[in-house]
């Protein structure tokens, strides 16, 4: 369920009318209709109203909605950057957070920036440590005592900023809700950790993704290999509409399955497809599934 869909159920079970809901938050009954009508979301101000007055939290009522760390919309933020001048290894650990987003940026920068909406010492209680040598760089994001892991798994988000010309490979270890890669080219990027989402968009490059956890992965509009290397695990790939890809079992007693759960690929398979696809799709591992979802 969306902002707007959320909007009117929330208004509707307390039996508010649209000019009650905008006299009670300051808005005008235009504004309440353009919400729920799912063309604009409500700037922080209004949304802290919305939250307060229904008693729910921004990320409930956000849940579905694009990260609000493009929109620059967070309450608390805290940025650092750092000068690149020749391609790097970039070995990123992040630790645990809510989501991580990666996107290239036009700067010959690399920026992290932590945002939350809740933790209002995030300056203080998160902390970016960047190491380079000539070839590689390790970007290290920790948070302090008194920042509980609960904490961060609810409320912080990393967006993580690339400048495409100066990154050679990406090494990424996490605990996450969700990991996000949009919009960027690469040669690699390889994920060790969990998360229970994976969101890949306008991404060309080689990813893997290393995990003993159970992962859904969206796919839309990327171009080159995806590697699901598990163990003992179960997931979900869903291709968005016009999404070439080819499917290739690697793995000892892994298989692909289709929305039904039925078997379609699960024998040992070595050659690659004989017609140029936009994205090989991997599975290795060792006893591990993956459904193939089509949209």
């Amino acid at each position: 369920m969306n902002f707007a869909e959320k909007l009117k159920t929330l208004r509707k079970e307390k039996n508010i009318s649209q000019e009650m809901l905008a006299e009670k938050i300051h808005v005008s009954r235009q504004a309440i209709t353009k919400w729920e009508s799912g063309n604009g979301i409500p700037d922080i101000e209004n949304l802290i109203a919305i939250s307060a007055l229904f008693n729910e939290s921004l990320d409930a009522l956000l849940s579905e909605e694009k990260s609000l760390i493009s929109k620059h919309e967070f309450l608390y933020e805290s940025r650092t950057e750092y000068d690149l001048d020749n391609p790097k290894t970039i070995d990123l650990k992040i630790g645990i957070a809510h989501e991580l987003i990666i996107e290239k940026t036009k700067d010959e920068k690399i920026q992290v920036i932590a945002a939350s909406n809740k933790l209002s010492y995030l300056a203080q209680q998160v902390k970016v440590k960047i190491v380079e040598d000539k070839r590689q760089m390790d970007v290290v994001v920790k948070h302090s005592a008194d920042l509980s892991d609960i904490a961060a798994e609810e409320n912080l988000f990393i967006l993580v900023r690339i400048p495409e010309k100066f990154v050679a490979e990406m090494e990424v270890t996490s605990e996450l809700e969700n990991l996000k890669i949009r919009d960027i080219t690469f040669d690699s990027i390889e994920f060790d950790g969990k998360a229970k989402n994976a969101f890949i968009t306008n991404a060309t490059g080689h990813i893997e993704l290393n995990t003993n956890s159970n992962i859904n992965v969206e796919v839309n509009g990327v171009k080159g290999k995806l590697d699901l290397n598990h163990f003992h695990a179960i997931s979900k790939v869903s291709f968005a509409a016009g999404q070439h890809y080819y499917l290739k079992n690697a793995g000892r007693f892994t298989r692909f399955v289709d929305s039904n759960s039925r078997i379609i690929g699960g024998k040992r398979e070595t050659q690659d497809p004989a017609e140029p696809v936009d994205l090989i799709v991997e599975l290795n591992g060792w006893k591990a599934e993956t459904q193939v979802i089509q949209k």
